[in-house]
């Protein structure tokens, strides 16, 4: 897995999501796009068709804490359908691009 940076609020994650280690990397790159309260953050993931659970957690956070605008724009049906059965298609505003 990896994560690029493609602007100052949006970020690609190419490859699949599995390990510890890509939690790591994903928490560190939004982490550096939070600009406060209200800031809007966009992950593209165009190949992986599940994420941790820890990234959920880490993603409900900043959505409920941090209040970030938290969109994420996913292309495995795979992956939108395990968001929609947790029931977070409309917190994490999941677009199927």
């Amino acid at each position: 897995m990896e994560i690029e940076k493609t602007t100052n609020s949006e970020a690609v994650i190419s490859g699949h999501i599995k390990t510890i280690e890509d939690y790591t990397k994903i928490k560190q790159t939004v982490n550096s796009m939070v600009t406060g309260e209200g800031c809007t953050i966009i992950v593209k993931i165009p190949d992986s068709i599940s994420i941790t659970s820890s990234i959920i957690g880490y993603f409900l956070k900043l959505v409920f804490e941090n209040k970030t605008d938290l969109q994420l724009h996913v292309k495995e049906q795979k992956l939108y359908n395990l968001l929609e059965v947790l029931n977070l298609l409309t917190v994490f505003k999941v677009q199927k691009v």
